[in-house]
């Protein structure tokens, strides 16, 4: 399988890159040191599998780079790699799109354990069970909306409410095609299959007030 790493420290990837071109099954076609460089890479490398940090200042970070990778190379597999073992973290990597979630004081064996399991198509969060993520896979709500842009923010409360496009353009002082974008967007992030879900899912979150 073909590998880019993306860590803001040379050393990490350095030795991530001896230790993968070591195995018979791995090779590491490039290496980024922020979520920006790591877009440059897939644009010139054939690959797999990105081992993403979550932080690479002053760079993008590695949960948005995440994001951004599953909506346009959703063939590519994501494994998240940081230092950071809060349940919270975990949580966003999942919201993200991560298959893999993996702590940078793990072993060896492990990483290449879930490595493996991830370019199979399986998920691989390092100390979490099925059952356990199944939990968290249910609750995303903060973290959906957390990903809207502020103008998606404003247009969500007036679909919700049932304006329709021309409405919602002059109340933003925007254009009709721009407001299709947004809801069309805001739809994708909140992962709702309609306006009856976005309706509910707004109700439910106390965006909208009748």
């Amino acid at each position: 399988m073909k590998i880019i790493i993306a860590d803001d420290h040379a050393l990490v990837r350095n030795a991530l890159t001896f230790m993968l071109n070591a195995q018979p099954d791995m090779e590491v076609v490039g290496d980024a040191a922020d979520g920006n460089e790591v877009f440059m890479k897939l644009e010139n490398t054939q690959a797999d599998l990105v081992l993403m940090d979550i932080s690479m200042p002053p760079g993008e970070n590695g949960l948005h780079t995440t994001r951004r990778i599953k909506e346009t190379h959703p063939g590519i597999k994501v494994i998240v790699l940081t230092m950071h073992d809060e349940e919270s973290y975990v949580r966003e990597a999942l919201n993200a799109g991560a298959d893999g979630f993996i702590l940078k004081s793990t072993t060896d064996d492990i990483l290449l354990d879930g490595i493996r399991k991830v370019h199979a198509n399986q998920r691989f969060y390092s100390g979490y069970t099925s059952d356990k993520l199944d939990e968290m896979d249910t609750f995303q709500g903060d973290s959906l909306y957390a990903s809207l842009s502020k103008r998606e923010k404003e247009v969500l409360p007036l679909v919700a409410l049932g304006y329709n496009n021309r409405d919602i353009a002059e109340k933003l002082y925007i254009s009709v095609k721009t407001v299709e974008v947004h809801k069309a967007n805001i739809r994708k992030k909140l992962k709702v299959d309609s306006y009856a879900d976005l309706l509910r899912y707004s109700v439910k979150n106390h965006l909208v007030d009748f």
